[in-house]
C-alpha cells in the first residue's frame, strides 16, 4: 500500500536487530503504531506472536485481516453459491456518498476516483454495511471485507501517495477498474491479536517481548493524508460526515496525534517509554523528525543502555514531489530494559 512512512524497504534492516535479540521465534511482538502492518506481518511470517494497534479505524481494519486472522473467514451465514469477493465485485453499481463527493460527478470536480470505480465502491461498501447490521457477518468477517476493499482503492485512487489532495489529471492506473482481492492472511499459528487503542494508553495493558514503536515524526497528521480511507472504514451511515474544502475532507480533529506536534512530541513518547511493559524496546525515527535525537537518547536511556543503529533511505515519493532524491538517516535506537 502507497502509504507514508510505511517501513517496508526497511524490514531486513529491523529483522536483522531483532533476530539477534535471545528471543524465541513464538516471543510477542508488539507492533503500537501498526499503519499498514507492513512491520507486523514481517515478524507474524518469521513466527513470532504479533500485536498491532493503530487509532485509526482503516488501519485497525487491516490489522484485524493480516494480523489477528489466520484463516480466511468462511461467511457461512451469507449462504451465498459464489466467492464472497466475486459477488462483491459483480454487484450492480450505484450512485452513492463517494460518487458523489469524489469522483467528477454532476456538479462536483473532485477526482478521487473516476465515475465508474466511484459508484461501486458505493455499491460494495453498502452491501457490507448491510450485512453488518443485519448481523449476517462476524466482527473478523467484517474487517475481512473492509480492508479488501481499501486495499483495492488504493490501488486506483487518483493520488501520489496521500490523499490531502487528488491529481488534476488522470494517473494512469487510477482509469483500471477497481477490484477486490483476498486479503494477505497468513497462518502462524499464533494467537495475534489487533487493537484500536491510544498509544500511550495501552501500552502498560500488555507485557511483551518486543515493543516496536514508529510514530509519526514530522507535522503531518495521517488522520488528515488519509482522510478518504479513514472515511471508506468508518462509513457515512449513522451520521454523514460533514466535508469541507477542495480535498473533500472530513473532521478529523479527534483524531490528530501529539506525536506531529512540535510542543508535544516529546513529552509524549517519554510518557511512552516511562510506560512501555517489554524486555525490549525498539524505536524506529528519521533525522527529520521533530524530536531532536539527543532528545530521544535521553528518553530511551531512562529505561536502559541504548544501542543505535541508523540506515540511509531514499524519501518518501510523495513528499520529493519536485523529483529530487533526497536522502534522510532512519535511525533504530534499541533498548534493553532488563525486565
Amino acid at each position: 500500500m502507497r502509504y507514508y512512512g510505511c517501513k517496508t524497504k526497511l524490514l531486513s534492516y529491523i529483522e536483522e536487530v531483532v533476530i539477534g535479540l535471545p528471543l524465541k521465534k513464538d516471543s510477542i511482538f508488539f507492533d503500537l503504531f501498526s499503519g499498514t502492518t507492513a512491520v507486523g506481518q514481517h515478524f507474524k511470517k518469521l513466527g513470532y506472536t504479533v500485536y498491532a494497534n493503530d487509532f485509526l479505524e482503516f488501519a485497525y481494519s487491516l490489522a484485524c485481516t493480516n494480523i489477528q486472522t489466520n484463516v480466511i473467514p468462511g461467511f457461512k451465514k451469507l449462504k451465498l453459491k459464489q466467492d464472497v469477493i466475486d459477488y462483491l465485485n459483480n454487484i450492480p453499481v450505484k450512485v452513492g456518498f463517494i460518487t458523489k463527493n469524489y469522483a467528477p460527478y454532476g456538479k462536483n470536480k473532485r477526482k478521487y476516483l473516476s465515475i465508474k470505480n466511484a459508484k461501486r465502491v458505493d455499491a460494495i461498501r453498502e452491501q457490507i454495511q448491510a450485512w453488518k447490521q443485519k448481523k449476517l457477518i462476524s466482527k473478523i468477517e467484517y474487517y475481512y471485507l473492509l480492508s479488501s476493499l481499501i486495499n483495492a482503492i488504493n490501488l486506483v485512487s487518483n493520488v501520489t501517495g496521500t490523499y490531502a489532495a487528488y491529481l488534476k489529471t488522470w494517473d494512469k492506473r487510477a482509469l483500471n477498474d477497481i477490484r477486490l482481492g483476498h486479503g494477505d492472511v497468513y497462518n502462524n499459528k499464533r494467537k495475534n491479536r489487533a487493537f484500536k487503542e491510544d498509544a500511550n494508553k495501552i501500552v502498560n495493558k500488555h507485557k511483551v517481548d518486543v515493543l516496536y514503536l514508529d510514530p509519526p515524526y514530522n507535522s503531518r497528521q495521517f488522520a488528515a493524508n488519509y482522510f478518504f480511507l479513514e472515511l471508506i472504514a468508518e462509513g457515512w451511515f449513522e451520521k454523514r460526515p460533514e466535508i469541507y474544502g477542495r480535498a473533500g475532507m472530513r473532521p478529523y480533529d479527534k483524531q490528530k496525534s501529539d506525536y506531529s506536534v512540535s510542543r508535544k512530541a516529546s513529552e509524549v513518547l517519554a510518557d511512552l517509554i516511562s510506560k512501555a511493559r517489554a524486555k525490549y524496546i525498539l524505536l524506529s525515527y528519521s533525522d527529520e523528525g521533530i524530536i531532536p535525537i539527543k532528545e530521544i537518547k535521553k528518553i530511551l536511556s531512562t529505561r536502559g543502555k541504548v544501542k543505535e543503529y541508523i540506515k540511509e533511505h531514499k524519501r518518501y515519493r510523495a513528499i520529493n514531489q519536485d523529483g529530487s532524491n533526497v536522502k534522510t538517516n532512519e535511525y533504530l535506537f534499541l533498548v534493553n530494559t532488563k525486565q
